[in-house]
């Protein structure tokens, strides 16, 4: 009996070794889809979990991987739901395809309700917007719907890559966010959930990219994420963030995309969009309007005199039953309706009312609204898909004519957008930059004109169902106090403004400090206007007055206007103003790059 049992094992071992030596001539370990399930851009894994890893030094050693996951597979007499046999599907199967072997049966029943769950038959790209008064999501989302044969996708799956943290404190979290300091988990919810928290919760639209993977490609991405359940890596906003973590998947599901080579130094969701339309993944697009978008709808379509009939249905000042008293047409009354549940939701979800309140005001505008029979459906005007705006990265060529000289100006800016562009495939109202920067040259002497570390802007309309604040910040360098010299300041301000997407004006309290030649302290104004024309083009205005502590008072005006011939380039010309004890005016005209 001892003799078998040693002849058994010599023979399992041989077997294991002869695959092995398989692998090495076929060179397994140096191939593209290995790489891929290891998430190996070159020579080591970005994944940072150890319990991804079958060998030691696995992360960093893709050989020795490869090795141990084929003595787990040959070898291994557990086959349970815990075991390395069910727990890398996908590793298993691309092995038996290149090996041509079977590794035999296991019972793998949580991998099999897994599928049964999901039913997983297609695939789309999720991109929620920004939401305007949240720096957190001024870059927007994107996560993967797994769809299922069942008619409506709100039941199907979706795949979402997240920082898990609690964090509240919004500098915190984006400090942490920079520099890794949180893990980040793939998580899999159902898609109502998800819209929810986007569209309804956080006011965000969202746009679907269907994409155009087989029923093959589709299985093989789902074998992947069944690897990725519980495992971490490190999260960093920049790099390695949601949208990322969902090229990875894609490259698993069609190995022949080159996602990630779209990217050099930082993936942001609106250009993922565009990568994946550049790889001709995209076969379908669908537009879904946030609770905020329909209720703005909803405010053009009723007259001004019937929203307070809205707000006091919303607060039960108002019977739905008297809704024949208002002076409307009927298709009126029905958006009145309509709006009063949508709102009476919004501020269920913002916890202004409780379940009870809610459950009884909402269920009575729906029965009231059922009562006034079938109408118009509320259109909605599309808003331009992210893939149309223009790239994240920017460079400028301009020429100036400054009081004292007239300088050649070189700009760079790694991402994204400012007031002053035109706002087609971005929110409208929302800046966010990082390291803006502008040099002069002039007779061979360079100098350095601005240099913007963080600038953050939320110009967000006031509306009879919505009264946000806007707010706007900026830290960096610049060139704008006591004549020609450079200072470094720090400006936060908050105000209000009023509006819509095409125009909006507002106005805004900003006390700054400026450090350098000479510390000062000041309180500013501003009130401003953008103007967007359309065809991507868009003027901008603002005044503002800035009282110093230890300077003279400084007044400046600035006009700009731009416009971009695609997402590629524009071209644009700024007038400014300035007073401070003595008058300069700035004039620059020049072309931008984006890419």
């Amino acid at each position: 009996m001892i003799f078998l049992c040693a002849m058994s094992l010599a023979v399992w071992g041989t077997a294991t070794d002869k695959l092995i030596a398989q692998a090495q001539v076929k060179k397994l370990s140096e191939q593209r889809y290995w790489h891929l399930l290891l998430h190996a851009p070159a020579e080591e894994s970005e994944i940072d979990d150890p319990a991804f890893f079958l060998a030691p030094g696995g992360k960093s050693d893709l050989e020795a991987e490869l090795k141990a996951t084929l003595r787990h597979f040959n070898e291994d007499t557990n086959r349970s739901d815990e075991s390395v046999f069910c727990r890398f599907p996908a590793r298993r199967a691309w092995l038996e395809s290149q090996l041509d072997v079977s590794f035999g049966e296991g019972e793998c029943r949580a991998y099999e309700t897994l599928l049964q769950k999901l039913d997983p038959r297609k695939v789309t790209l999720v991109f929620p917007s920004a939401h305007i008064n949240s720096p957190a999501s001024m870059f927007g989302h994107t996560f993967l719907r797994i769809d299922s044969s069942m008619e409506s996708k709100l039941m199907s799956y979706a795949i979402n890559y997240a920082a898990h943290t609690d964090e509240t404190n919004g500098l915190l979290f984006a400090y942490k966010g920079l520099f890794g300091g949180y893990y980040g988990y793939y998580s899999m919810l159902p898609y109502y959930e998800k819209l929810k928290e986007y569209r309804d919760t956080e006011t965000r639209d969202v746009w679907e990219y269907d994409l155009n993977l087989t029923q093959g490609e589709v299985m093989a991405m789902v074998r992947h994420i069944w690897e990725l359940q519980r495992i971490n890596s490190w999260y960093y906003f920049f790099d390695e963030n949601c949208s990322y973590h969902m090229l990875w998947l894609t490259e698993v599901a069609r190995p022949s995309v080159r996602l990630r080579e779209h990217f050099f130094y930082y993936v942001i969701p609106p250009e993922t969009v565009r990568a994946f339309e550049d790889e001709g993944l995209v076969e379908e697009k669908h537009y879904r309007p946030s609770k905020r978008t329909k209720l703005l709808e909803y405010e053009r379509n009723i007259p001004p005199s019937a929203v307070a009939a809205v707000h006091s249905l919303v607060n039960g000042e108002m019977a739905p039953e008297t809704i024949g008293e208002i002076g409307v047409s009927d298709q009126e009354r029905r958006y009145i309706l309509e709006a009063a549940a949508e709102l009476v939701e919004y501020h269920y979800i913002e916890g202004k009312l409780s379940k009870e309140v809610y459950a009884k005001r909402y269920h009575a505008l729906l029965s009231k609204r059922a009562a006034l029979g079938k109408g118009e459906a509320l259109a909605f005007h599309e808003k331009p898909n992210p893939d149309t705006a223009h790239h994240a990265a920017r460079v400028q060529l301009s020429q100036g004519w400054f009081e004292e000289r007239s300088p050649v100006l070189l700009g760079w800016r790694p991402a994204l957008h400012d007031l002053n562009e035109g706002d087609t495939g971005h929110l409208a109202g929302a800046q966010i930059e990082f390291l803006d920067t502008l040099v002069g040259v002039e007779e061979g002497k360079m100098t350095l004109e601005k240099m913007t570390i963080l600038s953050l802007a939320s110009i967000a309309p006031v509306s009879r169902f919505f009264k946000p604040f806007s707010w706007r910040m900026k830290s960096g360098w610049d060139r704008e106090y006591m004549g020609d010299r450079l200072s470094f300041v720090t400006r936060v301000g908050a105000g209000a403004a009023a509006g819509n997407e095409r125009m909006y004006a507002y106005v805004l309290s900003e006390p700054e400090v400026r450090l350098g030649f000479n510390a000062d302290a000041g309180i500013g104004f501003r009130v401003g206007s953008g103007i967007n024309w359309g065809e991507r083009m868009k003027t901008s205005v603002e005044a503002g007055h800035v009282f110093y502590l230890d300077a003279p008072q400084r007044s400046t005006i600035a006009l700009s206007h731009q416009w971009q011939w695609g997402p590629s380039g524009s071209l644009f010309g700024t007038y400014e103003s300035m007073y401070q004890e003595k008058r300069e005016d700035r004039l620059k005209l020049g072309v931008a790059l984006y890419f």
